[in-house]
């Protein structure tokens, strides 16, 4: 009797201890813990980062029992797949073709239907259009779509989708294929909306922008959306080569058309593409969608030419380059847009705007409302020549742009000027009158009593009115009263060093002419002689008001912890880059070229909203 007990007792506890024993083995079903972010490996994992698919399209797979058969021949299995969804309402069979469409374009996938060829491209419009219309069918008023992954993966498949197709775009910009087959039906492309300065076939190349590695600039700019950002080349012929400048834009592909449309050949696509300067939204179903783009990968496109970092040299110690001086528009203008004219310094050139340039356009107001125009000088040149030349560049520009004056934003320039810069654009925006004349001779021009041509010529280089176009000025790390590096010794180094053009010492003889003898003043030969602090016409200058209504505003930078009016930033001092009269006086902790740094870009960002809105205001 107590056998039989404990053989029933075995019976109940054998199995027990069994499984208590498989207990500390591994499960069927189970979880591993590997430590805090690695789940996210696998909840994160989907086409687009990976070989595999995510979890969304799994469950869908598993579903319809297909997962055997996607591995095993994945186009029949899209084009099963694209049936299922053609009778089942649910969202998600979309997304699955989507992303596997997405896949079998990454890997390269070649296959035929129907005696169709397809490769990586036909996949991957595959993959866009069915993005799309899973984005299409959500609800206008569905709040929830946001906080779906599956809503932010499929713009994601969207985009690069695009992107892969026009990656593999080479040479000039051609007509689309007016068909192009897919696995489970065709569809037709043909062009559509654009609001581009000029028609797309008259740039020289089209390439997607996020197959490009930015460098060299704090900020990539990128604004999150649909569509795929590009870059629109252009190119023209200088003496030393070929010059390309990269212009923003962002193609999107319009699908007209359901599901069923794919067999009859009926499924209809407009391609549209929009300036990044202009358009930042388009409609689909109701909806306002706002555009993906990337405003900085132009700017470093452009800029991606040793040509440009050689110009200040070769400008300042010969007076020529492969460009001639003048205003440099790297974008099209476009009426209502307020010109913003940047003024490089000393030994300088333009691309080092290239840091404020970038930052300041990821701001879309700025963006929409500014255009930026760069000047190009001889920074060796005596200043009274580079504001001359600067002074006619502007009117010119201005008329040519405008020569009916219907565009009032032209007229509400701004005009930003570093060191040197600063100087030429002081000249923008004052009346001299005689006080140049005077401080340099001792005399009013009248009281000279020079033959007219002479006199002619005298007024010319000193008697200075502002421009009408110009609004607003900036003076960025600006000597006023001369830098304290431009000492004799320094300066006769550097006439010995540059070596100016004809034209530009027979026209400072002939000025310098003009000067009575017993004056005992020399006028200026090069741009370090008129910054010398012992420049009598530099500080009557720097005494000359910014004429009404224009504003002027002073961004001055030292170098260390000295407290105005001490300190200097090992160019200029302090006491020197001050004058009265300015709306807004900035210091910045930096050196001299402190166009790149944070505060004095966000200074120029505040200044140029404010401009913006006194220009709006009635």
């Amino acid at each position: 009797m107590i056998r039989k007990k404990i053989k029933r007792i075995a019976r109940i506890l054998v199995p027990l201890l069994l499984v208590l024993v498989a207990g500390g083995c591994a499960t069927p079903v189970g979880v591993t813990s590997l430590g805090m972010n690695s789940g996210y490996e696998q909840i994160d994992r989907s086409a687009l980062n990976s070989q595999k698919y995510s979890s969304y399209t799994a469950a869908v797979l598993h579903r319809y029992d297909l997962e055997a058969v996607y591995a095993d021949t994945p186009t029949p299995c899209l084009i099963q797949l694209h049936a299922l969804a053609c009778s089942d309402d649910r969202d998600d069979v979309l997304f699955a073709l989507a992303e596997l469409s997405f896949l079998q374009g990454k890997e390269g996938r070649k296959d035929r239907v129907d005696g169709h060829e397809l490769v990586a491209k036909n996949y991957f419009v595959a993959s866009a259009v069915y993005a799309y219309l899973f984005l299409a069918r959500l609800e206008k008023e569905d709040s929830l779509a946001a906080f779906d992954r599956r809503f932010r993966l499929s713009c994601d498949l969207y985009n690069r989708s695009l992107s892969c197709i026009i990656a593999q775009r080479k040479g000039p910009v051609t007509e689309l294929e007016p068909i192009v087959w897919l696995p489970a039906g065709s569809i037709r492309l043909q062009p559509g909306f654009t609001d581009l300065p000029k028609p797309l076939s008259e740039y020289a190349e089209i390439a997607s922008a996020d197959h490009y590695k930015v460098s060299g600039l704090s900020v990539r700019n990128r604004m999150a959306g649909m569509g795929t950002p590009l870059v629109l080349i252009s190119k023209r012929k200088s003496e030393s080569g070929i010059i390309s400048v990269g212009f923003p834009a962002t193609v999107f592909m319009r699908i007209h058309g359901e599901l069923l449309d794919f067999a009859k050949g009926t499924l209809m696509s407009e391609i549209e593409v929009y300036s990044s300067t202009s358009a930042h939204s388009v409609n689909l179903n109701g909806r306002t969608i706002p555009l993906e783009q990337d405003i900085t990968t132009p700017i470093a496109y452009t800029l991606n030419n040793p040509l440009y970092w050689k110009l200040e040299m070769a400008l300042f110690r010969f007076g020529k380059s492969d460009f001639e001086p003048g205003i440099y528009q790297l974008q099209p203008s476009k009426p209502g847009q307020i010109p913003v004219l940047w003024v490089h310094g000393t030994m300088s050139s333009p691309v080092w705007w290239a840091e404020m340039w970038n930052t300041l356009m990821g701001d879309r107001e700025l963006r929409e409302n500014y255009q930026h125009w760069f000047y190009l000088y001889d920074s060796g040149k005596p200043i009274v020549q580079s504001v001359l030349h600067l002074r006619k560049a502007i009117e010119d520009r201005v008329r040519s742009l405008d020569p009916e004056g219907k565009d009032p934003a032209l007229r509400q320039m701004v005009v930003i000027g570093h060191s040197q810069g600063g100087l030429l654009t002081k000249v923008t925006a004052v009346d001299t009158g005689d006080t140049l004349i005077r401080a340099v001779t001792g005399k009013t021009l009248a009281e000279l009593k020079l033959l007219p041509e002479d006199e002619k010529l005298a007024r010319a280089y000193t008697q200075f009115k502002p421009l009408p176009e110009v609004k607003r000025v900036i003076f960025i790390s600006t000597p006023h009263r001369g830098s304290f590096l431009a000492s004799s010794f320094v300066r006769s180094i550097a006439k010995w060093f540059i070596h100016l053009p004809q034209q530009a010492v027979r026209t400072s003889a002939e000025v310098i002419q003009l000067i009575p003898k017993q004056s005992h003043v020399t006028l200026a030969a090069t741009s370090l002689d008129s910054m010398s602090p012992g420049n009598p016409a530099l500080l009557a200058l720097a005494e000359i008001p910014v004429s009404q209504p224009i504003k002027a505003h002073s961004i001055i930078s030292i170098s260390g912890d000295d407290v105005p009016p001490e300190g200097d930033d090992g160019v200029v001092k302090y006491s020197s880059a001050h004058i009265t009269g300015v709306e807004s006086e900035l210091v910045v902790r930096s050196g001299h070229s402190c166009q790149g740094m944070p505060k004095t870009i966000e200074e120029v960002r505040r200044i140029l909203r404010e401009h913006l809105r006194s220009f709006r205001q009635p």
